[in-house]
Order: structure tokens, then sequence, then C-alpha cells
């Protein structure tokens, strides 16, 4: 059973405004009266072996490549990471990182097109993917 800590005390809520938090410390419950979502997370490594990705580049592909398979909207971040190459060195690379809220059933072909795409436009080895449940509201 969830433990109810009410929040009326720490802020100006009223006392109908509850967190739920679940016998795991620190982990959140589900509200099943809000929809669920599903969240796309897709990491676009910037660098190959012979050379950089430019951002026309990038630009390009986002607005031919994902955005015509995803037009309700997405979130793109700018990021830094690294990884170990399947040859064994650790390459570090720019990176952009591709966020998309779906409702329900997902449709994982028009993403496993955009990986494919760019690993073939791009020679590259991977992109990564992270698909988890979310509630969101808009």
């Amino acid at each position: 059973m969830p433990f109810i800590l009410c929040l009326s005390l720490l802020s100006p809520l009223t006392p109908t405004h509850f967190l739920q938090i679940s016998p795991v410390m620190g982990q959140e419950v589900l509200d099943p009266q809000k929809k669920e979502w599903i969240k796309v997370e897709l990491y676009f490594g910037l660098s190959s072996k012979t050379r950089e990705i430019s951002e026309q580049e990038w630009q390009q592909f986002l607005n031919y490549e994902i955005t015509p398979r995803f037009p309700e909207g997405l979130t793109v971040i700018d990021s830094y990471g690294q990884y170990l190459h399947s040859e064994g060195c650790l390459v570090k690379e720019r990176a952009k990182i591709a966020i998309i809220l779906l409702k329900q059933p997902l449709n994982e072909q028009k993403i496993q097109e955009i990986i494919e795409l760019f690993k073939e436009t791009f020679q590259q080895e991977s992109v990564l993917k992270v698909i988890t449940p979310v509630q969101a509201e808009f």
C-alpha cells in the first residue's frame, strides 16, 4: 500500500493535493486517472570515424526525416557524451537527443526508420533508443 504525504502544510495547496509515494523509497505512484504516454529518447552521435556532422546536416535530417514522422512536436537537446566503440576505443562526441512524447500505442516502425536512416546517412554504428512509459499533461 502506498504511503500518502499531505503537502498542504508545505505549500498553499488545498488539502486535496497529495503526493503518493510507493513503499520503494522515492518512487512515485502513477495516477491511473491521467493519460499514459510513451517517452521516446533518441541519442544521435554527431561524429563518425572520418568527420563531424555539421549543424546544417543535423537540421536537414531533423527537418526532412524526423519532423515529417512526428509533426505533433518533439524536443531536441544539445548534449555531449561518450561510449566504448566496438573496436575498443573510447569515443567522446557532441550529440543531439530527440525527445518525442507519444500517446499509446507506440509506432515503432517510424522510430526504426529514423534510426536506420541516420545510421546509413552518416555512417553511424548505432543510435541509442530509450522508451519509457510516462504520464503527461498539456
